[in-house]
C-alpha cells in the first residue's frame, strides 16, 4: 500500500502522543470530537473501498472507524508526528498503514485518496498553507478533503477577561489559521467548497472544561520542568486561577470557533 514518505518527528511541539498522561487527554480529546466528526463523515459520504488519510491521527480512533467503513477493498493512512498508539492498530486492521513523521516535511503520494481529513492538526503547524496544497494533491479525481480547525477569535475579542482567563485567551490568540482556509482552498482549483463555523464558548463543569483542567495540568507541569525560575509560580496561580472557573457551572465566556470546511477536486 502506498503511503507517504516518513520524515523525522519534530521536537517543537512537548507533548508526546506515547506518554500515558498525553494519552489520557487524547481520549478525552476524542470523545468530545468524534460524534460530531462521524456524523460529517456520514454526510460526505464515506464509503466501502475508499482510500482515506487521517494526519495527525492521534489515538486513532477516526482511524479504527474509517478502517471499518471502508472494509477490505479500502485503505487508511494514518500519519501523526508520534504514532506510539497507533502501531497496535495497524497490527489488527490488515486495511491500516501508520507512518510516523513531520507533515510540514512529508510528501503525500499524489493522486491516491478519496478522503484527506485533518481535525485540531493544522492550527498548531506553521506550514499549514503547504499541508494543505499537498493534501489537496494527494486527492483522486473526486476526492474529498474535510478539515476541521479552531480558530480563537471569539476569546481574542473578550475586552476584559475574569482573573485565570488571559491564560485561555492567549492560547487562542495564536489560533488565527482556519479563518483563511476557505480562500486557501478556492485558490487551489478545489468546488463545492463549503464551510460550516460553530461559536464554541468555555461552560465551566462540563467534559470541555474538565478536558482544559486536564490540558493546562499538563501545561503546567512541562512550565515547571522547562525552568522553575522562569514564571513557574505566576503560571500555576493563572492555572488555579482558571481550574477555579473551570469548576464553576455559572462560568461562560467566548473561546473558539471551529471551522470545518470541506472541498471537493474536480473530477
Amino acid at each position: 500500500m502506498d503511503g507517504p514518505a516518513p520524515a523525522a518527528a519534530p521536537d517543537r511541539y512537548p507533548l508526546r502522543n506515547s506518554t500515558e498522561r498525553e494519552g489520557t487527554r487524547l481520549s478525552m480529546l476524542e470523545g468530545l470530537g468524534d460524534p460530531v466528526t462521524v456524523r460529517w463523515f456520514d454526510r460526505i459520504g464515506v464509503a466501502a473501498g475508499w482510500h482515506c488519510a487521517e494526519l495527525g491521527a492521534g489515538a486513532g480512533s477516526l482511524v479504527r472507524w474509517l478502517s471499518e467503513r471502508v472494509g477490505d477493498g479500502g485503505s487508511v493512512t494514518a500519519v501523526d508526528r508520534d504514532a506510539g498508539r497507533l502501531r497496535a492498530l495497524a497490527g489488527r486492521c490488515p486495511n491500516v498503514t501508520v507512518v510516523e513523521g513531520d507533515l510540514c516535511g512529508m510528501d503525500l503520494p499524489p493522486g491516491r485518496f478519496d478522503l484527506v481529513h485533518t481535525r485540531s492538526v493544522l492550527m498548531h503547524l506553521p506550514c499549514a498553507d503547504a499541508v494543505v496544497a499537498k493534501a489537496v494533491a494527494a486527492l483522486a479525481p473526486g476526492g474529498v478533503v474535510f478539515f476541521e480547525e479552531t480558530d480563537g477569535a471569539p476569546a481574542q475579542a473578550v475586552e476584559d477577561p475574569p482573573p485565570g482567563y488571559g491564560l485561555m485567551v492567549r492560547f487562542a490568540t495564536i489560533w488565527r489559521w482556519a479563518r483563511g482556509l476557505v480562500p486557501l482552498l478556492e485558490s487551489l482549483g478545489m468546488e463545492v467548497v463549503e464551510e460550516d463555523v460553530r461559536a464554541d464558548p468555555l461552560v465551566g463543569g462540563t467534559p470541555q472544561a474538565e478536558f482544559w483542567k486536564f490540558t493546562l495540568g499538563s501545561v503546567a507541569q512541562l512550565g515547571r520542568g522547562a525552568d522553575a525560575s522562569a514564571g513557574g509560580a505566576d503560571l500555576d496561580r493563572e492555572v488555579a486561577a482558571m481550574t477555579a472557573l473551570l469548576d464553576d457551572p455559572d462560568f461562560s465566556a467566548p473561546f473558539t470557533a471551529r471551522h470545518r470546511v470541506r472541498a471537493r477536486r474536480p473530477a
